[in-house]
């Protein structure tokens, strides 16, 4: 299947392996690249206000290699041009545009993104024969358009996260590179003029295969004022294709968005998911936001 397909080049290109602890991490590769998962992260102790900060390794150790480092620079550049906060109006500078058409540009030349343009083209989002321009455009259309009063964008809720329609809730956030270099996550976060505590991480995967292609996470925040005040906030589950590079992850969930359906069947490596894709409510059906689902292990004898 054409998700099978990208997985395959995004590994073969910036993506790197996404070993388990314990189960596969002596199969790291340094010209590969590699993530390895802690399916048990949470530390023994719990930290006390105060104390310097202790890092919950979901994403124990990686490497990516100085080949594929490119891919991940870019979308830092990117990264930092939004404000995850509920009802937060983006600014689409300049600046920020230009960054926007860098990160295009290189991607389209990748493999994963390839293939999301000839079934683009196959299945008739976009004419055959278009030039690279107007493929550029339909990309910053569906991933970087501003929606719901200008305060998010399908790039956004997917790549970086943010709160939702209750404050107490964690939107989004499916890359697994922007997890590991922004929330670690830590037992003890400093934020400004307030402390966050990590008070509960759950990973979970199926066992289908050694590698964590695909994980849930679900964890919760509690964080404290200068005043004492305490805000909660929980990630109920968060699914994540680890050791995709953002391109990569930019191909699954343009075709998962333009195969139409809200729940799409797959296998990946043996793993039956469910890729889900959300658009908003309003006439236009956005991309909002889009995710994997893990369902059961498939046999073997079914591959």
């Amino acid at each position: 299947m054409i998700f099978q397909q990208i997985w395959d080049a995004d590994m073969n290109e910036n993506g790197i392996f996404p070993l388990i602890d314990g189960l596969s991490d002596n199969k790291k590769n340094a010209a590969q690249g590699y993530v390895i998962v802690d399916m048990n992260p949470m530390p023994n102790e719990a930290t006390t206000q105060g104390s310097e900060k202790d890092e919950i390794s979901v994403f124990k150790e990686f490497l990516i290699p100085q080949s594929k480092q490119k891919s991940y620079d870019l979308f830092v550049k990117l990264h930092d041009n939004y404000d995850w906060k509920r009802n937060g109006k983006e600014n689409n500078t300049l600046e920020e545009q230009e960054e926007v058409s860098t990160f295009l540009q290189f991607a389209i030349e990748t493999k994963p993104m390839k293939l999301a343009r000839e079934y683009a083209e196959s299945n008739g989002h976009l004419a055959t024969g278009s030039s690279d321009e107007e493929w550029i455009e339909m990309l910053k259309a569906l991933w970087f358009k501003l929606i719901l009063g200008k305060s998010t964008s399908y790039f956004e809720h997917v790549f970086l996260g943010e709160q939702g329609g209750q404050r107490k809730k964690l939107g989004g956030h499916h890359f697994w590179y922007h997890y590991l270099i922004n929330d670690g996550p830590y037992v003890q976060l400093k934020k400004e003029d307030s402390i966050v505590f990590i008070r509960h991480v759950m990973v979970n995967k199926i066992e289908a295969s050694q590698l964590a292609e695909v994980i849930t996470i679900q964890y919760s925040l509690e964080e404290k004022d200068q005043n004492g005040n305490k805000t909660k906030l929980n990630k109920k589950v968060g699914g994540f294709f680890v050791g995709t590079s953002a391109e990569g992850l930019m191909a699954l969930g343009t075709v998962a968005f333009l195969d139409g359906r809200q729940d799409i069947p797959t296998e990946l490596n043996g793993e039956k998911l469910d890729i889900t894709v959300f658009r908003t409510q309003d006439g236009e059906k956005h991309a909002r936001t889009f995710f994997p689902k893990i369902k059961e292990a498939v046999t073997t004898g079914s591959r």
